[in-house]
């Protein structure tokens, strides 16, 4: 059995439960024309770019042609979409069949599996994945003032929102998000409108 990328492919002799399916439903043709070896990702995610926002997705199977991905919100109207993976590598894709939360996608060119979901060399380009996003959300100052503030992007290490009066950098507050409820945080930096949160 071979192990890459830090033990989350595998492949070899034993093919794993459900890959089978998956192969089946990106090719045209019998299972025994097919021309690229399964593998299985197990739980890494990535990034969907979207119209107008982003949304995260976990990989599950993938094949030099094509990918099975857990994803988390509707994907009716997806026909092609670029998956973005940490450090910033993307590949465009074509969404083959969708059953609840998982879909097929066949690469536009095959891939070599390992470099393109290695992780990255540098440190820096290994940050938390953000979001783009557009919900509203509120923000409480320390001085108990509640504003309502638009939600342009997240991360697991912080936010950017969008707001009118000007926040003091390095102020406190508290955060409110419909779904995740309320953290703190507080202010690296704000320019234009736009603040930056941690």
């Amino acid at each position: 059995m071979n192990r890459v990328a830090r033990g989350i492919i595998i492949s070899g002799s034993e093919e794993p439960a459900g890959t089978a399916a998956f192969a089946d439903a990106l090719c045209d043709d019998p299972p025994e024309r097919r021309s690229s070896e399964r593998h299985r990702v197990i739980f890494r995610t990535a990034k969907l770019l979207l119209d107008g926002h982003d949304s995260f997705c976990i990989m599950r199977d993938i094949s030099s042609t094509g990918m099975k991905l857990q994803v988390f919100g509707p994907m009716d109207a997806v026909d092609v979409v670029e998956i973005e993976f940490l450090g910033g590598r993307t590949l465009r894709m074509h969404k083959r069949w969708s059953r609840a939360d998982q879909c097929g996608f066949a690469f536009e060119t095959p891939i070599a599996i390992a470099d393109t979901i290695a992780l990255p060399s540098r440190e820096y380009d290994r940050r938390a994945q953000r979001l783009r996003l557009d919900v509203p959300a509120a923000i409480q100052t320390a001085d108990g003032a509640v504003i309502q503030v638009r939600l342009r992007d997240i991360s697991l290490a912080g936010a950017g929102i969008m707001l009118e009066p000007r926040l003091k950098t390095w102020s406190e507050l508290r955060i409110g998000i419909d779904g995740i409820g309320r953290k703190k945080a507080s202010v690296r930096w704000w320019r234009q409108d736009f603040a930056g949160l941690h």
